[in-house]
């Protein structure tokens, strides 16, 4: 089962790298490409790409930041909107020119 449910399509699986909505790019070493336009990003993959996931609040609303520590300072990559059900979400970019939403 997948996070689009047991109906899903895996149409393949390999190497992947996303774009997220801003321009911060992860590689991803053992993607599954589903027939689904949802899709889940593990906190092992944002790991391994350098970068952090941290909560973030303003003017009442809650954000997930994807950061990445500089030798000086952290830096925001992603700022990543919070659903009701307390889930975030962001839309990537596989490919140049299909923008999907991503769920974590």
């Amino acid at each position: 089962m997948t996070i689009a449910g047991h109906d899903t399509l895996i149409v393949g699986s390999g190497w992947a790298t996303i774009t997220f909505f801003i321009g911060t790019q992860i590689t991803i070493e053992d993607a599954l490409y589903l027939d689904s336009s949802r899709t889940l990003l593990s906190y092992r993959d944002i790991r391994k790409n350098g970068l952090h996931l941290e909560t973030h609040e303003d003017n009442k609303e809650e954000f997930l930041l994807l950061t990445e520590l500089t030798r000086f300072d952290k830096q925001i990559c992603e700022k990543f909107s919070s659903l009701q059900s307390r889930l975030y979400f962001t839309y990537i970019k596989p490919i140049e020119h299909v923008a999907y939403k991503i769920i974590f």
